[in-house]
């Protein structure tokens, strides 16, 4: 039988308790409870808590001590709204006055937005308060469009940040380490076969392409891809520095997983990557630093990815 990749067929979250809870991975075991009385949520622990006033259970100052990556998620409109433009510097503005299309500029509009009431509501400063910027493009040197960067409030140690949107969702990641990457996109019809050749490791070809064409195959595409550009954007080389078909992120494997990044310098680097399940038709993935034990495979370290499922609605 042919099955979907874990994370991608969708959770629901919500005030019954058998369909607002999934659990967390430790010791490297996949660990799950029971979604609507029968079925299996991926390993990331979900939270209700909201983030504004202080109230979130995991604050700025332990995160640290937790070793935890924050993950937060909404929805995002079909226009831009102007609570989040508000919260928007000039640099941010002229980007989403750029787009193409009202929902691509409502996604990073909701998303930058929705990123500075989550840090603000950590760090106990409003949204107008939190500035970010961008690390030099890895590419070409730039700071208009590099990794991102918390800016302001200064802190004595920082919080590593990533964000991602793709249709009709925005998402970001949060830690008290080097770096962090997050990407999510939406499930949707893809020529597959026509990509294999610039995305997949022989590995991930045979096991992609070995499930008939259809939204299966594009699931496990996606779960390839995500895994992927998480990577990169954490290791900051960006999509333009790394060949993915360099890349193994063992699609067949529920995560998490450890996986091994040489960017085009031949430079190794390790990272840990999480899938995150996610209400909709979105796959997503998350990485981090990991350290380096065994080579690829399951991961055996400290940590979760906690996903909060509730976001402050006003800065």
């Amino acid at each position: 039988m042919t099955t979907t990749p874990a994370g991608t067929a969708g959770m629901t979250t919500g005030g019954d308790s058998r369909t607002s809870r999934c659990v967390s991975t430790r010791a490297g075991t996949s660990t799950y409870v029971s979604v609507d009385g029968g079925g299996l949520a991926p390993t990331v622990q979900a939270t209700a808590t909201a983030t504004a006033g202080g109230g979130d259970p995991a604050p700025a100052d332990a995160l640290g001590r937790s070793g935890d990556v924050h993950v937060w998620g909404w929805r995002t409109g079909s226009a831009p709204d102007a609570e989040d433009l508000a919260l928007l510097d000039e640099a941010e503005l002229r980007r989403v006055y750029r787009c193409h299309h009202p929902r691509d500029a409502a996604a990073l509009a909701c998303t930058r937005a929705g990123a500075r009431r989550v840090i603000g509501g950590l760090l106990g400063v409003p949204a107008t308060g939190v500035g970010l910027g961008h690390r030099p493009c890895p590419g070409c040197g730039a700071r208009q469009h590099g990794p991102p960067v918390l800016l302001h409030p200064p802190l004595p140690n920082p919080l590593a940040v990533s964000l991602s949107r793709t249709e009709g969702y925005g998402m970001l990641a949060v830690c008290a380490d080097t770096a962090v990457g997050i990407d999510v996109e939406a499930l949707r019809p893809v020529a597959v076969e026509g990509l294999a050749d610039v995305v997949f490791t022989e590995r991930e070809r045979a096991h992609v392409l070995g499930v008939p064409e259809g939204p299966v195959r594009a699931s496990w595409h996606f779960r390839c891809w995500t895994r992927k550009e998480a990577v990169v954007k954490a290791a900051g080389t960006g999509l333009l520095g790394a060949e993915l078909t360099r890349l193994e992120v063992y699609p067949e494997k529920p995560g998490p997983v450890r996986v091994e990044f040489r960017d085009r310098g031949g430079a190794p680097t390790w990272w840990q990557v999480h899938d995150v399940p996610l209400d909709g038709p979105w796959s997503a993935a998350v990485a981090r630093p990991a350290n380096v034990r065994d080579g690829p495979g399951p991961v055996y370290g400290p940590g979760r990815v906690v996903l909060h499922t509730t976001v402050p609605q006003s800065g």
